[in-house]
């Protein structure tokens, strides 16, 4: 059994030892392949014809193949250790560091075009591949061999760039017309000048479009005496481009070549976009235009100088005219030897100092002319850089008339202080601009309360009761309208205020432009003012009250007269053929229109204020409650309905101190008032208490057609009826003159009514019983008519 086992395991060994075994044969296999396969590489890399470089981080190169040593005119091991930048022409070693840098990013596109220095009379070019081995640290390089052919490719293509690119940033576009053929090329840049896409044939029609209606025939006949004369091409003309048809002008060039290719005459040159450099000479010419123009018709006089020599350069007509000299004897001359302008420069250090400082300046300086007249001017020298040159620019103004003027302004100053100061009324000298009092004179001290030297540091806000902010505004407007006139509210020093007017005047003094105010006080003559202004006001309201009391009174007087009339006149007429009941009838409506006009006379004499005023009241003592019941029983029977009035009475006294006439009417308008406007079947109730043991409160109620209540509150003035009255009777001032005769109680009255619904009317009047005195009811009444007799 041992036997048996010990065998099995050497049996296993054996199998275990011929595995090994023929892994191991594979094992050699693969090795040789794999070192057959390195001896392929390794052949590959040293005999390819593409030159290998490895070269460290900082550029040594650590290995370089057969083809590598080669390109570089190089053993392999001495180009180990050297610097592969050493290699690399300077102009190209910026893109060779960008190279490298590019390489670490592991860009599969990564590759640049340098030329290599092999030695002093040996270039190539070589297009670079590179990988940056992160592992290793390294660089692995392979260099491409550029051919002469490839380099002249290349070259053609940068050329054509570059010209592409200069045609673009100089607007300039190249041509080629075959003079035969008729056939136009052009550059993609004289399409854009000329706005036109893209097109496969183009002709000299194409041209032709372009250019400028107006500039089109003379541009036709133009090249072609060129193409006929075989002469050089060279105009400046307008073009309208196609695309957005603005006017652009190009400067064309062009020359008639014969090509020995074609056998051919053509017309080639380049057309530049000059839109830009015509405007701004336009411009230069305009500038220089206007500045000819003013330096020939200015009237002031003009001299150039070099700012070197101090030559006279050149002088404009008005100088010339000014000093008598003519322009050949001025052009030329240094500025000093003119005798006109010794007193200017009287030598050269003034001359020296212009130069130095550039700019010198004579206020008032005399100059005499070449006849002899002496004239005063101002002299002004400048010094400018015009191009490249120094120049002075001399102006001299003829400051006679204006000196005249001054001196005339200066007397008239002193004047016009002189009388400011003397003159009786107040007046203030203000700068318009910012209110500032510049000066005041003795009058305006004394009239404000300041002294004159308060008034130099105020400003008109400090005196005015207008907003700052106004006073200026107002200042503006004066400056521009002159003289002016307005009136103001001023403050004084005491604190008072009162009413002023205002003269304003502008004034020149001294070159600045102010205001003299003079001020008058108007404070009682606008008081005067206010009050006439009332009269008046009251006098055109008497005047209207007039016309419609003449209105009123005739129109309610007709009425009543023309009916007693008509009355009578039938009277007459039918008097013996009516009976006794027609008769009545008849006198009872005269008998109606004679009291109707008896009220009407009553009322009119009431109007009068000497018959409701002190003297016309008279107070006695009444037994109130049996006349006001006379009152409502004498207002049924006149009117003739079946009205009830209802009396109710709280008072405790038979008798009162008051106007029995007075009171009569007050409660004759009254209750004749509810009865007019109210239906027969609505009940009028008059109510009668006393309050406080010294008023009697009466409230009269209806439930007649009421009163708008907007209208309520003119019921008491003179002539007014409310707008619901229909045709209802009536003057329009029963109610005025109830006001009056309560007033002269010193009573109240209360007037509440809703349309449609009713009317109440509350009247409180103040009474004296038997135990007061009448002479204290008299002096109350008289205190109270006073203060009415006020407002």
């Amino acid at each position: 059994m041992s036997v048996s086992k010990h065998s099995i395991v050497i049996q296993e060994l054996r199998v275990t030892n011929l595995n090994l075994i023929k892994e191991n044969q594979e094992l050699q296999l693969a090795k040789d392949a794999a070192e057959l396969l390195n001896l392929k590489a390794k052949l590959f890399y040293e005999f390819s014809p593409i030159g290998h470089y490895s070269i460290d981080c900082n550029g040594t190169i650590l290995h370089a193949n057969n083809s590598g040593a080669k390109l570089l005119k190089k053993n392999s091991d001495d180009l180990i250790s050297l610097s592969f930048s050493q290699f690399i022409n300077e102009k190209h070693l910026t893109d060779f560091n960008t190279f490298l840098l590019k390489a670490k990013e592991v860009n599969p596109e990564n590759f640049c075009d340098v030329e290599l220095t092999v030695n002093k009379n040996n270039n190539i070019f070589v297009k670079l591949n590179g990988v940056f081995l992160e592992k290793e640290q390294h660089y692995v390089i392979t260099a491409i061999y550029r051919t002469k052919k490839e380099q002249i490719k290349k070259k053609i293509e940068e050329n054509s760039f570059f010209f592409k690119e200069t045609q673009r940033i100089g607007h300039i576009g190249s041509y080629r017309y075959g003079i035969s053929t008729n056939f136009l090329e052009t550059s993609e840049e004289l399409l854009v000048i000329f706005g036109i896409e893209l097109m496969r044939d183009l002709t000299i029609k194409t041209w032709l479009d372009v250019v400028h209606p107006q500039d089109r025939q003379i541009m036709l006949e133009y090249v072609n005496e060129c193409i006929k004369n075989h002469i050089t091409f060279r105009k400046e003309y307008r073009i309208i481009r196609k695309n957005d048809g603005q006017i652009a002008w190009v400067d064309g060039w062009g020359e008639i070549i014969f090509d020995d290719e074609t056998n051919q005459y053509i017309l080639i040159g380049v057309i530049q976009d000059i839109t830009q450099r015509k405007l701004s000479q336009e411009k230069i010419q305009n500038a220089e235009t206007r500045s000819h123009r003013i330096f020939e018709s200015s009237k002031e006089g003009i001299l150039i100088l070099d700012a070197i020599t101090g030559q006279i350069t050149d002088a404009n007509p008005f100088l010339i005219e000014l000093i008598g000299f003519n322009y050949e004897e001025l052009v030329g001359k240094e500025l000093w030897e003119i005798g006109v302008f010794k007193n200017i420069a009287a030598s050269k250090e003034a001359f020296i100092e212009l130069q130095n400082k550039e700019y010198i300046r004579f206020e008032d300086m005399p100059l005499e002319t070449k006849a002899g007249k002496s004239i005063a001017v101002e002299f002004v020298s400048n010094v400018y850089m015009v191009e490249s040159d120094k120049v002075i620019l001399c102006h001299i103004r003829d400051i006679s008339d204006r000196k005249k003027v001054d001196e005339a302004l200066q007397e008239s100053s002193q004047l016009y202080f002189a009388m400011f100061e003397k003159n009786q009324a107040p007046q203030l000298l203000i700068d318009p601009l910012n209110g500032k009092i510049i000066d005041a004179n003795s009058a305006a001290a004394g009239f404000y309360g300041y002294s004159l030297k308060e008034f130099k540091s105020m400003n008109l806000s400090d005196i005015s009761t207008f907003p700052s902010g106004q006073i200026l505004d107002e200042m503006k407007k004066l400056t521009l309208a002159g003289q002016s006139y307005f009136q103001f509210i001023h403050k004084l020093a005491s604190g008072e205020t009162c009413d002023v007017e205002i003269y304003t005047s502008p004034l020149l003094i001294s070159g600045q432009s102010l205001l003299i105010s003079t001020i008058n006080n108007i404070t009682k003559r606008k008081l005067e003012e206010e009050r006439l202004v009332q009269l008046n006001h009251q006098l055109n309201e008497v005047n209207v009250l007039k016309s419609q009391f003449i209105s009123t009174v005739s129109h309610e007087f007709r009425t009543p007269l023309a009916g007693i009339l008509s009355s009578v006149q039938l009277l007459k007429i039918y008097n013996d053929t009516w009976d006794k009941e027609k008769k009545e009838k008849m006198f009872k409506q005269i008998f109606d229109a004679v009291q109707h006009t008896k009220a009407l006379l009553d009322d009119v004499s009431l109007i009068d204020k000497e018959q409701t005023s002190k003297s016309f009241f008279r107070p006695t003592s009444i037994q109130l409650l049996p006349l006001i019941n006379e009152i409502i029983e004498e207002n049924l029977n006149i009117s003739g309905t079946n009205h009830k009035v209802i009396l109710k009475s709280n008072l405790d006294n038979k008798i009162y101190h008051m106007d029995a006439i007075m009171i009569r009417h007050i409660f004759n308008n009254i209750i004749s008032n509810a009865i007019k406007y109210s239906s027969e079947t609505k009940k009028i109730t008059i109510d009668m208490d006393e309050t406080n043991n010294k008023e009697i409160k009466f409230v009269v109620k209806d439930k007649g057609i009421g009163v708008p209540n907007e209208e309520i509150k003119y019921l008491l003035e003179p002539f007014y009826r409310a707008s619901n009255i229909g045709t209802v009777k009536g003057t329009g001032f029963g109610l005025s003159i109830v006001k009056r005769f309560i007033d002269l109680h010193n009573g109240n009255i209360l007037i509440e009514s809703t349309l449609g619904k009713g009317s109440k009317i509350t009247i409180i009047l103040p009474y004296l019983n038997q135990e007061n005195t009448k002479s204290d009811f008299i002096n109350k009444m008289e205190l109270n008519l006073a203060t009415l007799n006020q407002l």
